[in-house]
């Protein structure tokens, strides 16, 4: 009897201990953003920042301080009270939201004017993380957010989606979305592997963008070799454009991203330190036009709901007998 006390015991200890570990509802979804807990009214999670962060549910007074950010809780069913100015077309449920700030550094004091339950801000911008402080002092709730790739999207998206309780959003634009890119993988020719050379220009300079990047990790996922990565180098001196190694390489695609208005001053900056080299006329992907700019909205901005989109339209360049519009 001693025996089958102490087992019974044991069980009663097993599953006490197993009732606290969050449970996951499938393998995908379960490990989406280091969600630690996800209780009925609180989310417990990782932030981009590294930290441990805890965020009450349905928020009723948010800002977003980046705009891709801001189309993202949108797409999850949150709402905003402010908002930064891109210039960009502001979501239809926004579009009345008190404008905090732009591409500089946001209004703090507007900010809090405001008296938001919940800012999301994204590390990377100018002057965002100067002002978590200022929301720790005034225990406002936070989420530092960064997603570079598709795989990233799935965390934020289903965040938000935990914070609204709009589970089928999620489905929507994120599970959906998800199969209709791992199609197009599928459809991938395995005996093809391009040779891509993907570069980010600026009016102050050009450089190589690498596997990590947003346009990169599609790549990636579409066989393509992008000729930048060098397992030997740091991301810094990857990034470095040189046309020697573009000259030894030779690519099948060039792919340029552009950011900022100044189009005229990019295109200056492309001619004067990439375009002005006498053997860039001799590169295979100049010869047969593949030398391609991008679209602003589907490659330099978060894709978000368009990823499908983003996908196809790569796909149908770099294997156009596989994926060609009919």
């Amino acid at each position: 009897m001693k025996r089958t006390f102490s087992i019974f015991i044991c069980l009663i200890l097993i599953i006490s201990l197993t009732s606290c570990v969050p449970k996951k509802t499938d393998g995908a979804v379960g490990k989406r953003n280091c969600i630690i807990q996800d209780g009925a009214e609180k989310v417990v999670f990782i932030d981009a920042l590294g930290k441990e962060q805890t965020v009450h549910k349905n928020p009723k007074r948010v800002v977003c301080l980046y705009h891709s950010y801001l189309e993202l809780w949108d797409l999850a069913g949150g709402e905003v009270i402010g908002r930064v100015d891109s210039g960009r077309p502001i979501p239809k449920k926004a579009q009345n939201a008190q404008v905090v700030g732009g591409n500089g550094p946001p209004n703090v004091e507007r900010i809090l004017s405001l008296k938001p339950d919940l800012v999301i801000l994204s590390p990377t911008m100018n002057g965002q993380t100067d002002i978590i402080k200022v929301l720790e002092e005034n225990n406002i709730e936070y989420i530092g957010l960064k997603y570079e790739n598709f795989d990233e999207y799935l965390d934020a998206l289903y965040l938000f989606t935990r914070l609204t309780g709009k589970d089928e959003l999620y489905e929507k634009y994120g599970i959906v979305i998800e199969k209709e890119i791992n199609e197009i993988k599928a459809r991938v020719p395995k005996e093809k592997k391009p040779k891509v050379l993907l570069l980010f220009a600026t009016a102050r300079g050009v450089k190589a963008n690498l596997p990590t990047s947003t346009v990169g990790s599609m790549f990636e996922d579409l066989g393509v070799y992008n000729i930048a990565y060098d397992p030997n180098m740091s991301d810094a001196q990857m990034q470095i454009f040189s046309m020697e190694k573009v000259l030894q390489e030779d690519p099948d695609f060039i792919f340029v991203q552009t950011m900022g208005s100044n189009v005229v001053g990019i295109r200056e900056k492309i001619k004067k330190d990439v375009e002005s080299n006498p053997a860039w006329a001799s590169l295979k992907a100049v010869k047969n036009d593949k030398y391609i700019f991008l679209d602003k909205e589907l490659y330099l901005y978060k894709a978000n709901e368009r990823y499908k989109e983003a996908y196809e339209g790569l796909a149908e360049i770099l294997y156009p007998e596989v994926f060609n519009k009919k």
